[in-house]
């Protein structure tokens, strides 16, 4: 005859239990990348963390014409008409599929799309992750945001999960669950999870 759980065992079976599913939903959470589940205000803390003192001041870029990486000082200096070029370059590319660790028309994720996009526009070789590109260049006020700035969210208030490209005062650009997309840096759901903004690039 089987022998009744004691409570004790009962409880370590429930700890135990409890503990495979945090490991599922934690390794869930880590391949949706960019689209994590956000769950809390962070703005002052990651701005402190990515203060100026933690900055990058220097990109590789590739001029046009040349195959020879140069390095560039950030915010790096554009013309308008390449700054034009970028935000019909995100017009092309709205509506494209997301794809976690993609970077091509093919599909992107939230750093493949500010890859490709100031690659092609701009010639800028940047980190592959958002937490990467979070260190670079000048950070930027909420209320003193340029189009092709950088946005940046975070899901725990530790690291940076989700970046996107400032298209107006008002609006963002980024590759998002349901695609490529523009979406209202004041709306509640990205109001919350706001972490700061930089600026790499600037218009002469």
């Amino acid at each position: 005859m089987q022998q009744p759980s004691s409570p004790a065992s009962s409880r370590s079976l429930n700890g135990r239990t409890a503990l495979l599913l945090c490991t599922i939903i934690g390794m869930v959470i880590g391949v949706t990348g960019c689209q994590s589940t956000w769950s809390g205000s962070t703005g002052y803390r990651m701005e402190s963390k990515y203060s100026l003192k933690n900055r990058k001041s220097h990109i590789s870029c590739r001029p046009e014409g040349s195959s020879f990486a140069v390095t560039c000082t950030l915010p790096m200096k554009v013309t308008q008409q390449s700054l034009s070029q970028l935000f019909s370059s995100i017009d092309e590319s709205l509506g494209t599929r997301y794809r976690y660790g993609g970077s091509s028309p093919e599909g992107f994720d939230c750093s493949g799309l500010v890859l490709y996009l100031y690659g092609k526009n701009f010639q800028m070789i940047l980190p592959r992750t958002a937490s990467e590109l979070a260190a670079l260049g000048t950070i930027v006020q909420k209320n003193s945001l340029r189009p092709g700035d950088l946005v940046f969210f975070s899901n725990s208030g530790s690291i940076i999960d989700h970046v996107g490209i400032i298209t107006d005062q008002e609006s963002f650009a980024h590759a998002a669950r349901n695609g490529v997309k523009l979406s209202h840096l004041y709306e509640r759901y990205y109001d919350r999870h706001y972490a700061f903004a930089a600026r790499i690039i600037t218009a002469e």
